[in-house]
């Protein structure tokens, strides 16, 4: 739902069967498919709340953020868990810049049982596009 330059998403995705989702693309295309986590485990249930923001003030600048909870699994030993993640990114639509894109990412995924510490994961990410 867009309001003003923000912009609002929920998704839910429900997996059941004897098996976790197969994915022959390499990564599996689910809308609670998020920077660490995939949510597809065999009787996991996952709840996505999103946030993102394009600032006025500088061009190409925009922001989001996002909350999953996933259920905990059919499977023994396997627990429910959340991952929030946290992106800003820079991408100057024109001038001598344009063509940049600089992102920084955030993550981090808690599981709620099990012997397992919760992951924290950092990236940065620099692209530049050359047309030819």
């Amino acid at each position: 739902m867009p309001v003003g330059p923000a912009l609002f998403t929920a998704a839910y995705t429900q997996t059941s069967g004897d098996a976790d989702m197969r994915s022959p693309w390499s990564g599996y295309p689910g809308y609670t498919s998020v920077q660490v986590e995939d949510f597809f485990r065999d009787g996991e249930g996952a709840f996505m709340l999103r946030a993102a923001y394009n600032f006025p003030f500088l061009d190409g600048l925009s922001a989001y953020t996002l909350w999953v909870h996933g259920t905990q699994p059919d499977q023994p030993g396997q627990y429910d868990r959340d991952e929030y993640d946290f992106n800003l990114q820079w991408a100057p639509p024109k001038g001598v810049l344009k063509g940049l894109a600089l992102r920084l990412r955030y993550a981090m995924v808690d599981q709620h049982g099990g012997n397992v510490d919760d992951l924290d994961d950092f990236r940065v990410i620099c692209n530049y596009e050359i047309p030819f």
